[in-house]
This record gives C-alpha cells, structure tokens and sequence, in this order.
C-alpha cells in the first residue's frame, strides 16, 4: 500500500500565466504569417500594380496625347497588363481580363505631364478604395508568400507543442510522503537514496538538484518551485515547504553558495589565528 504524500505541490499559477502568454503570443504570430501569405502580401501587390499603373504607364501613355476626348477613347480600349505570377501574386478573386478605371480616362489633365510621385487621379482612386497613398517600393514574389507560410506553420507547430506540454505539466505534482520524494512524472527519490543536493539555483531561481542512486545507478532528478507549488509564505503546500521537508530527511552532501557573512566569519578566523601565531612568536622570542 503506498504511502500518503504530507505535502502536494500543484503547477503554479505563474506557469500556468507563463504558458498561456506564450500559446496566445505564438497563436497571434501564426494568424499573422498566414494572413499575410494568403490575403496580405497579394492585396499590396494589387495596390502596388493600380500605382504603377496610375502614377507610371498611365503618364507615359498620356503624354503622346493633347486631345482630351482621344484620351478617353484609349483608355477605353486598354487592358490592364498583368505581372507575372511568380514575381507579384495578385490576390485570387482578382479579375485578370479587365480595363483601365474609368477614372484615368476622367482625369487627363491631372496625368498629363505629371512630375509628381503620385498624382490627383490615383489619390482619388486609392481613396475610394480605401487603399494609402503610399505602397511598397516592390512587389512581394511568391517566395515571399511561401516564407510567411513556412513562419506560420513553424508558429503553429510551436504552439502544439507548448499545449502539449502545459497540458501535461497540469497533470503533473511535486510530492513528498514520509519515505521519498516523488517528481513530476511520478518518479519515486527514497530519502535513503539521495547522495547529494546542488541548492545554488534555489534562491534566485527555484530549482535544487537532487542526485541520488537506486540499484548501483547514479542519476538526477529536479525539485522546480516555479513550476510547481512556488513560494507563498501563507500556502501550506508550497515548494518552500516541501523543499524544507526533503532537506530535514536528507544526510548526504548539500552544495550552496557561501553567504557573505560565512565569509567575514572565515576572514575574521583567519586574522585571529594570525595574531594568536604572532603573540606565541613574540613570547618565545
């Protein structure tokens, strides 16, 4: 019959904050990657093709033309030229045979020996779109598209991973009953066996090392206060206490930082032994 553990120290809540920060976190950053690849990157090429359009061959074509009226009819009769699919993905409901806007052919003299970067026309048509003035100075290529894929599928895939192991981490205690200390994982430590206890990490970070030897093998095992029970005073089961518990049944060696004042205690030991030594110099001198 197995032993009833004396104190049971669950995940905590600042790793429970901790991991969820980081699935929404990663979660966002997938969204983001994916909408980019498939909707994102192909509507500013699309902005970016109008603004070519408007602001570079609509006013080469305009300046062979002084009639106003001519104008309209050419625009009438042109066709947007489309880029190649490779080097600027346009969005997947765009309309491939279409016409120049109609507002180019409203707009002759905004065009016409334009000097501008943009001009009246393709401010008016950006806004009705609902589109900025200003676009990219290139169009994204289709390498560009497959990048933010391979980003989101590596933020989704971080995310899984962190779920899985949150979700086992709160299946998971830190436990201790009269004989043993019990891991997370339900790996049994006798007190018997523990050979030696690293606590350095235990004041800044929560974490002792325990090293102990079951049937001639020596191994390691974690006691994780962050993780587990963390360090309210006022909780009767947290891994303060536990720790102390595991250390009042321990008799191997405990390796910790010398505080400052073991090492005044040793300096100040060290200088008396030397006036002792000199005063016993002097005497028999």
């Amino acid at each position: 019959m197995s032993e009833t553990s004396v104190i049971v120290c669950k995940p905590s809540q600042w790793i429970k904050v901790r991991a969820a920060l980081i699935i929404a976190m990663f979660a966002v950053f997938a969204y983001l990657f994916y909408h980019d690849g498939h909707i994102g990157y192909r509507d500013k090429n699309e902005q970016y093709l109008y603004y070519n359009l408007f602001n570079d061959i609509a006013v080469t074509e305009a300046d062979a033309f002084d009639d106003e009226q001519q104008w309209k009819q050419f625009v009438a009769t042109k066709k947007i030229e489309l880029p190649d699919e490779l080097g600027c993905p346009l969005p997947l409901d765009f309309v491939r045979d279409q016409r120049w806007p109609t507002s180019l052919a409203s707009n002759f003299n905004n065009i016409k020996d334009s000097n501008k970067k943009t001009n009246q026309a393709w401010e008016d048509y950006a806004g009705s779109r609902g589109w900025d003035i200003v676009v990219a100075d290139h169009p994204e290529d289709q390498a560009s598209l497959d990048t933010q894929f391979y980003m989101a599928s590596g933020s989704a895939a971080f995310v899984l991973v962190v779920a899985f192991l949150f979700l086992r981490t709160l299946t998971r205690t830190m436990e201790v009953n009269g004989s043993a200390y019990i891991a997370p994982g339900n790996k049994v430590v006798p007190f018997a066996s523990m050979r030696r206890i690293d606590s350095r990490k235990w004041d800044t970070k929560g974490v002792a090392t325990i090293e102990y030897e079951l049937e001639g093998v020596t191994k390691k095992v974690k006691v994780d206060g962050m993780i587990y029970g963390h360090f309210k005073k006022d909780d009767t089961e947290s891994a303060e206490k536990l720790y102390d518990f595991i250390l009042e049944r321990f008799k191997g060696e405990l390796i910790e930082f010398e505080s400052d004042d073991d090492d005044e205690n040793l300096d100040e030991t060290k200088f008396e032994a030397a006036n002792d030594e000199n005063s016993e110099l002097a005497q028999n001198s």
